[in-house]
């Protein structure tokens, strides 16, 4: 029998699932604190609010952005800098001389702790009348039942709740063709399918060669635990197209990209107006990353506007070029990344991997350069797997996916990334929500209805709106 049935259970207790909680007791506390609640957060890792981001405990691994922009409150944007200023020596760090706490880059792991420490304070200043319970395990299904639903643990427990935030993250890409589970287990130590997993490197001091798989900001992360366990060797970055993560250059929005007022209705009319942006910076001898932060406070609007047509063009075409002009390495990786190249240590390859083999004591990767047919081998020692994750929940191997597309509890988004929800509050939308307003999502599975759900700043807006919707629908229950 499932236990006490509590008001919300929220699937995954990483970024995205504290930050819905924290924001949904400040709700609470700001009604006075006075009408009882009760979360639950189902996490498997250890430690709730870490996710896969910030249980790195490597400090080269930095947030992507300063701080000043990191903070979980936007109607306060100094609230990070100043938990900074106030605890960051306590966790062990403190900025690169010269640099203030709202310039800086921290740690994922303080960041993690940042999120930690918030959901704590924000739970005292609900009161007495809410709880926020932690499970430790793996949900493996959710189905509906006359409370709400019922979540079935991999363990067998069963949890009971009135409603249900998933806030599933992030999903490896493992699906990858040339590797099947055979060849995989006959690698062994010598393929690394976590990178962040610090004990997976060991020995790596001994080698000479390491493939890194992707050439993002994940590459990067594989690259700094490699050399933290002492490598010095050459790192070969194989990707698709060759594009490489770029070092983050603070600069202010070049002016008049968009307007606000008269968004372009097609992915045309935005690639037009973006192009003749980039010939203005280009005449006028700036920087090429003035773009970004000029696209991207429209980026929510435009999305909501394009047809699915120009979506799936997007994804399919401009994608890539996007993630890499806009998700670019801090300036501490922005150096490390310079020192790699400065050195010829980082080899930077296009193409497809077509097989992995076992070559004695190496790796044989066999691949095709882009844009040939003919296939070369390369020799290496070790081959990491940064080649980032998969969105499209048709393909993504576990359970608790599997089970909700067939309980018919969600359903794919049109574009084929995530699942289809409301943008402005996440709700899910699909044949089998037991009722309205007791399905939601945050975050990464809204990938296909909010195109930078999996960014900072939009997931703590996200998580705001859902919890509002959630309080709106707990105030209604109290009312009746």
């Amino acid at each position: 029998m499932p236990e006490q049935i509590s008001d919300l259970a929220i699937i995954g207790g990483g970024f995205a699932g504290a930050v819905t909680a924290i924001k949904l007791l400040r709700a609470v506390a700001a009604e006075g604190g006075q009408a009882p609640l009760s979360i639950r957060i189902i996490e498997s890792r250890a430690e709730v609010g870490r996710g896969i981001a910030y249980s790195t405990d490597n400090d080269e691994h930095i947030v992507n952005g300063p701080a000043q922009l990191f903070g979980l409150y936007p109607e306060r944007p100094a609230h990070l800098t100043e938990w900074l200023a106030a605890n960051a020596a306590r966790h062990g760090w403190t900025p690169p001389p010269g640099v203030d706490f709202a310039e800086a880059f921290p740690p994922r792991r303080v960041y993690g702790s940042y999120v930690q420490e918030e959901l704590a304070q924000a739970l005292r200043d609900a009161g007495p009348a809410a709880s926020v319970e932690y499970v430790h395990g793996r949900a493996l299904d959710l189905h509906t039942a006359g409370h709400g639903y019922d979540i079935t643990l991999e363990d067998g427990r069963r949890l009971a709740a009135s409603r249900v935030v998933l806030a599933l993250g992030l999903f490896r890409n493992a699906g990858e063709s040339f590797l099947s589970p055979a060849q995989r287990a006959a690698l062994g130590r010598r393929y690394i399918d976590d990178v962040w997993n610090a004990h997976a490197w060991k020995d790596v001091r001994h080698e000479q060669d390491v493939l890194i798989i992707g050439s993002s900001l994940t590459a990067l992360d594989a690259a700094f635990n490699a050399q933290r366990a002492g490598f010095g060797g050459r790192f070969h970055a194989l990707s698709r197209r060759g594009l490489l993560v770029q070092p983050r250059r603070q600069l202010a929005p070049w002016p008049d990209v968009l307007d606000g007022k008269r968004l372009p209705d097609t992915l045309r009319g935005l690639l037009q107006a973006t192009r003749a942006a980039r010939r203005a910076v280009k005449a006028a001898g700036a920087d090429w990353q003035q773009l970004p932060p000029a696209i991207r406070p429209h980026v929510p609007a435009l999305w909501d506007k394009a047809s699915n047509a120009d979506r799936k063009r997007f994804l399919r075409h401009i994608r890539p070029f996007w993630e890499i002009s806009l998700h670019r390495a801090g300036p501490e990786s922005g150096k490390q990344l310079d020192r790699l190249l400065a050195e010829g240590r980082l080899n930077r390859l296009a193409g497809r991997i077509r097989a992995l083999r076992p070559a004695g004591d190496k790796v044989a990767v066999d691949w095709s350069p882009r844009g040939e047919d003919g296939v070369r081998t390369l020799l290496v020692d070790r081959v990491a797997n940064a080649a980032g994750y998969e969105f499209d929940w048709l393909r993504i191997d576990d359970p608790l996916v599997r089970n909700l597309l067939a309980r018919k509890l969600v359903r794919p988004h049109a574009t084929g990334f995530g699942i289809d929800a409301d943008p402005a509050t996440g709700e899910v939308l699909a044949p089998g929500v037991s009722q309205p307003g007791s399905l939601f999502a945050v975050g990464h599975p809204l990938r296909g209805a909010v195109w930078e759900s999996n960014s900072i700043a939009e997931q703590v807006a996200g998580a705001g709106n859902t919890a509002l919707a959630l309080a709106a629908t707990l105030q209604a229950v109290e009312t009746l």
